[in-house]
């Protein structure tokens, strides 16, 4: 392997396909890494092989493009996958990955990952922060906030909060907080609060399910003054459950 120096990208003559191409930016500089190392700052960035690319202590580093391949993160700062195929991210401190097909984090500090297909996230001393994946797995995190997932499962964490999911299970969190999702499973939860969901199924723990019914569609009398419609605000209806 050879060292490549960012002030001198190497040349574009370079023969390599262009679904397997990584743009590299390191504290603000950029370069098209099509083989070799590029060592910065005590930290190196290694093209393994065709479309897979290794990264490893760096303070702030964005990775761009190879959309069929593979980077992994290392003990990095602030580390970002954008357009990437399978990113994955190892003791790093702040975390982005967005438009990746498969996400993997482990013991990083915090994460925000956006527009992924399979997302794994375990043991985030802060916050876990999701939208817009299909699969979703968060575990021993400080904080998940997820939205717009089709199928998740969050467990051991601090606290838990969901929006607009599909199918949500939350196992053993301090607090859960969903709204707007179809079918809720809640299980060993100190307290949950569950709103506008489509089932809610409760195994152990004390949740309190807030129930939304559709708006009143009859016109007032407001109308026929003003030729407007009004519709009457949707009560909250509030029930109860602990199961021990």
């Amino acid at each position: 392997m050879v060292a490549l120096d960012l002030r001198n990208p190497p040349s574009a003559a370079t023969t390599v396909k262009e679904d397997q191409q990584f743009t590299v930016f390191i504290d603000g500089v950029e370069t098209a890494l099509h083989e070799g190392v590029i060592q910065w700052n005590g930290g190196t960035v290694t093209l393994v092989s065709t479309g897979v690319l290794a990264v490893d202590r760096l303070q702030h580093v964005v990775v761009r493009g190879g959309g069929s391949g593979d980077v992994s993160f290392t003990r990095c700062g602030f580390a970002a996958a954008e357009a990437c195929g399978v990113a994955s991210f190892h003791r790093c401190d702040a975390v982005r990955a967005d438009g990746a097909r498969e996400v993997a984090v482990h013991r990083c500090r915090s994460a925000d990952v956006e527009r992924a297909g399979v997302v794994a996230i375990r043991r985030c001393k802060g916050a876990a922060r999701v939208r817009g994946a299909g699969e979703l797995r968060v575990g021993r995190c400080h904080e998940a906030n997820v939205g717009g997932c089709a199928d998740v499962a969050v467990g051991r964490c601090r606290a838990a909060c969901a929006d607009w999911c599909g199918a949500i299970g939350i196992e053993r969190c301090g607090s859960a907080d969903v709204s707007r999702c179809g079918a809720v499973r809640v299980d060993r939860c100190r307290a949950a609060s569950v709103s506008g969901c489509g089932s809610v199924a409760v195994r152990c723990g004390k949740v309190n399910v807030i129930e939304q019914p559709p708006v009143c569609q009859e016109k007032p009398m407001y109308h026929l003054l003003h030729a407007e419609p009004v519709y009457a605000i949707p009560l909250e209806i509030s029930s109860e459950i602990k199961l021990q």
